[in-house]
């Protein structure tokens, strides 16, 4: 019940936004800024600020509940609608950009709802995760903590490539190579600049790769026999 009651805010606070885009009713407290009273404009307005952060806090702990896999396809079973609802409430996050989600977004990197039919073959991987999606509108301010992130994860763990491709969803290739080499040189656990180090090849521009294909291909020829014979 408090899965969907948060999902019935999220909504109230949608059908708002239209309401004020189309000149409909408007709900009280977006009235009482229209108020000719200054006290009654700022009671307004922070009674709106008081809801949002209400409806973020409840939609962090939704995101942060624990889900079993559902070996039924019912709709009607338990962990299907707390598969649901936990899967919206994370995309919520990233739409209402909740920065203070940034932790419990990261703690669900991993997590996929395993009811939604996705076409993977069309999607990146990072796209295939509510919480990456989430975390890349959130933006800026989840650089750097997608970072500490990416620092403890080995190369080989799906985290990892997760994490690069938050980073360029954000940062763009160069920024994004910039920005890991700050914090290859700020790192002071050796594990972790490695595993950061590792990285920097998933931000090569499509430039820098074929620069590196033609001097690869010229070495080649450079040492091989035919090249000797010429000589």
């Amino acid at each position: 019940m408090r899965g969907l009651r948060i999902i019935l805010l999220a909504v109230c606070v949608s059908v708002t936004t239209v309401c004020l885009s189309v000149g409909g009713v408007l709900s009280p407290y977006v009235t009482g800024l229209k108020s000719m009273n200054q006290q009654e404009r700022e009671k307004a307005a922070e009674a709106i600020r008081e809801q949002h952060q209400q409806l973020i806090q409840e939609l962090i702990e939704l995101a942060a509940v624990k889900v079993k896999p559902v070996p039924s396809k019912s709709t009607q079973d338990v962990e299907y609608i707390r598969h649901a609802a936990k899967h919206l409430a994370i995309v919520l996050l990233g739409d209402l950009h909740a920065v203070e989600a940034v932790p419990v977004l990261l703690d669900n990197l991993e997590y996929r709802n395993p009811h939604i039919l996705v076409f993977t073959s069309y999607l990146e991987e990072g796209q295939l995760y509510p919480a990456t999606e989430a975390l890349s509108k959130i933006g800026m301010p989840a650089v750097g903590p997608v970072i500490d992130k990416l620092g403890k994860f080995s190369e080989q763990e799906k985290g990892y490539s997760i994490c690069c491709w938050i980073i360029k969803e954000i940062l763009g290739l160069r920024l994004g190579k910039v920005r890991l080499e700050m914090a290859i040189e700020e790192a002071k656990d050796e594990t972790v600049r490695k595993n950061l180090t590792a990285a920097l090849p998933y931000f090569k521009t499509d430039q820098e790769k074929a620069d590196e294909e033609r001097a690869q291909r010229e070495k080649a020829g450079k040492q091989s026999p035919a090249s000797k014979t010429e000589k």
